[in-house]
């Protein structure tokens, strides 16, 4: 028989009391059944995931004065739900960022952080292994192939999810949420788990209509210098990336308000698409009593720090991203929750609303007490590394006001301090001003990580078997370095 967990049983007796009363709460205890709670004799509650590519926290919330409408149906979803101002991603990329929502584990124990290192092995217990054990129906509906089983992040889907949608559509968030629902549907009734990836805003920002050009009305190639001249004239992107065909989208373009238009458009569009599964899930009688997570796994650089239109380094445009958590019966609606808070804890927050033992050994923590309004952030530190390139890798530390980044290139290394508090942007190095602080975080950096290998000690890890196709695709959007033919795998 399931235990219920703190958290499980303070929504029980708050969904109780909102919805059938207290003296329900006394008859039910007691009763049992296959799958129910031994409490409330409800079933555990069904889990969508949403994962939105690409998100920048600064990106969504209600719009500043003279601006256009952005993300009205997240913030709908966040008024139910509890709102966290502070997550920090474990990595500014795809792979490693999910491995690690999956797994509670950071991305130097779970292993699969790029280059020689890219699959996720098996050893590994995932989110939707742990819901499937449980009794859960579990699915995912991805729109990369990094979050396939090329990759090894298919563990624990029961009902097996394609590939990936295919990317090449304009529209392919359309079928995200149409067998998102119709997975719901087809399983009401029983516990379900739904990871729901829409991989857009990531670049080339090209929403279908009405949401392309939505927010730009311009001549994007008037007269002028070509965007792409100055990218690579800013240094802050390899010429191979764009020898890949990273900026192919760009091409001809001249106004830099171009591309940060389409990139806001891209996530009114994901919005929209968010907002139209919500109503899916009204419709079918399901939300209410769902555990509603949405997060990104990283963010964008938009011209900050010389990078533009990608997410090359672990500052905070590309490691700040949203966070909501909409419980059962909404409770804590509306709670918006200040403390520093990792991707990490998602997965024993969500094992611990469905009812199942966390287990002692992930980095993460439960954000029971907070989303409940009382307790403190799990104790760890905010991580994060960005490991794939071999000529160019940094480390962080955030140690909430400050942050330490480590970087290192071609033997050489850095070291920067800032104050996000008075600084969000990180635009003054703080390192020599404050030497002690410098001091103590690198200490606790070295402590976890070896600073003499790129891809950091821990969980050794083994590449994933591409064809070509799938390389050419990767590169093309500035993830992969070109591999051997005979190491990558032809076909």
């Amino acid at each position: 028989m399931r235990r219920p967990t703190a958290l499980q049983a303070a929504l029980i007796v708050v969904n109780l009391l909102l919805v059938i009363g207290i003296g329900a709460l006394l008859a039910t205890r007691g009763r049992s059944g296959p799958h129910l709670d031994p409490v409330s004799g409800a079933p555990p509650p069904s889990i969508l995931l949403i994962g939105i590519d690409t998100l920048r926290q600064d990106k969504i919330g209600p719009p500043g004065p003279g601006e256009p409408t952005r993300t009205p149906h997240l913030d709908a979803l966040a008024r139910d739900g509890v709102r966290f101002e502070q997550c920090q991603s474990t990595a500014p990329w795809t792979l490693p960022s999910f491995a690690s929502i999956f797994t509670g584990l950071r991305p130097y124990r779970h292993g699969a952080v790029g280059g020689e290192r890219d699959y996720l092995s098996e050893r590994h217990t995932t989110l939707a292994e742990h819901l499937a054990r449980a009794g859960y129906a579990t699915a995912g509906y991805v729109g990369i192939n990094y979050l396939t089983g090329q990759f090894g992040m298919d563990q624990g889907y029961v009902s097996r999810p394609p590939q990936s949608v295919d990317l090449t559509g304009l529209d392919q968030a359309s079928s995200i949420t149409r067998l998102s629902g119709e997975f719901f549907a087809q399983h009401r009734g029983e516990p379900s788990f739904v990871f729901s990836h829409y991989y857009d805003p990531h670049a080339p920002y090209a929403p279908p209509p009405p949401w392309h050009r939505k927010y730009y009305l311009g001549n994007e190639c008037r007269p002028g210098e070509p965007l792409t001249a100055r990218i690579l004239a800013a240094g802050g992107v390899p010429g191979e990336n764009a020898s890949r065909g990273m900026y192919d989208w760009l091409t001809g373009v001249t106004d830099p308000a171009f591309p940060t238009a389409q990139y806001a458009a891209e996530v009114n569009y994901t919005d929209d698409h968010v907002g139209r599964l919500i109503a899916r899930l009204k419709e079918l009688g399901l939300y209410e009593g769902m555990l509603i997570v949405v997060v990104s796994d990283h963010g964008e650089h938009l011209g900050e720090h010389g990078y533009y239109y990608t997410h090359a380094l672990p500052y905070q445009e590309t490691l700040h991203v949203p966070l909501i958590v909409k419980l059962p019966g909404n409770a804590g609606a509306g709670r918006v929750v200040e403390a520093p808070v990792s991707t990490l804890d998602l997965l024993p927050t969500m094992l611990e609303v469905a009812g199942i033992a966390v287990p002692d050994t992930l980095d993460g923590g439960s954000l029971a007490g907070l989303l409940l309004g009382h307790g403190k952030a799990p104790r760890h530190d905010l991580l994060a590394e960005q490991g794939s390139d071999p000529e160019l890798y940094c480390k962080t530390l955030v140690d909430w006001p400050w942050k330490l980044m480590l970087f290192r290139q071609e033997g050489r290394e850095r070291i920067a301090l800032y104050d996000l508090a008075s600084d969000p942007g990180e635009t003054r190095d703080l390192a020599s001003q404050h030497p002690d602080e410098t001091t103590r975080l690198t200490d606790r950096l070295r402590a976890t990580f070896d600073p003499d290998s790129p891809l950091g000690k821990g969980a050794p890890g083994t590449r994933a078997n591409l064809g070509q196709t799938d390389i050419r695709l990767l590169e093309s959007l500035g993830y992969v370095h070109k591999r051997p033919a005979t190491a990558a795998g032809e076909g």
